[in-house]
């Protein structure tokens, strides 16, 4: 017997497995952060080189801070459908929400564990 499937159920099911980060602001309106497999190859490109340059200056202990909230910065604008710069403006300066808000989209955005094939 054939495994029969729609394009449709597996969108659906994707949707679900890597569902996006949205964050209500204080105006009522909502920011969809996407999966970093959901943006387009440019974008992805661009935050994947803002991930690198955050891991370096993360294993240098003398590392300014700034660079890496900055690269934080861009990747939520980078990740978010629309509405980044909004979302950016109402987190303000609180860096520790920043960081959260960050945390909470990487979280979301790593691929889930290969499960084992029965044997």
């Amino acid at each position: 017997m054939a495994n029969i499937f729609t394009l449709a159920s597996l969108r659906e099911e994707i949707e679900n497995e890597f569902a996006p980060v949205a964050i209500p602001l204080a105006d009522g309106s909502t920011v969809v952060l996407r999966n970093l497999l959901r943006l387009d190859k440019k974008d992805r490109d661009k935050v994947q080189v803002h991930l690198k340059s955050m891991k370096v200056e993360a294993e240098d202990d003398d590392a300014d801070l700034e660079p890496v909230l900055t690269s934080m910065r861009e990747v939520i604008k980078l990740a978010a459908e629309t509405g980044g710069v909004k979302l950016l403006r109402e987190i303000g300066d609180d860096e520790l929400l920043l960081q959260r808000v960050f945390q909470r989209w990487m979280e979301a955005t790593q691929p889930g564990e290969a499960s084992n094939s029965p044997a």
